[in-house]
């Protein structure tokens, strides 16, 4: 005859076996979920907010400022880089001390 007080061991075994590969899919599934979320999520700002002029006209002012360019082709008046501009500024400052 079988007592109360004894440990169903067989029971213990199935029921743990059985809480792992439950708590196994759930964190498998939540990890595919996020992974969904996050890439719609992506897609949706990338469309929301697409390169606009703003950038462009950055490009356009950094192009500017890097190259020599005309300003005047007439006049013969020609734009230099920023750099290039600032290192002579300082030659001039040095020579004039």
């Amino acid at each position: 005859m079988a007592r109360y007080d004894d440990i169903n061991a067989g029971a213990i075994s199935v029921i743990g076996f059985v809480s792992i590969i439950i708590t196994f899919v759930i964190i498998v599934a939540s990890q595919v979920l996020y992974f969904q979320y996050q890439e719609i999520e992506n897609k949706r700002k990338h469309v929301l907010f697409p390169i606009n002029e703003s950038s462009v006209k950055l490009a356009q002012q950094k192009t500017t400022l890097e190259n020599y360019t005309w300003l005047d082709r007439e006049k013969g008046i020609v734009t230099k880089p920023i750099q290039q501009s600032m290192q002579d500024v300082l030659k001039n400052l040095k020579s004039e001390k």
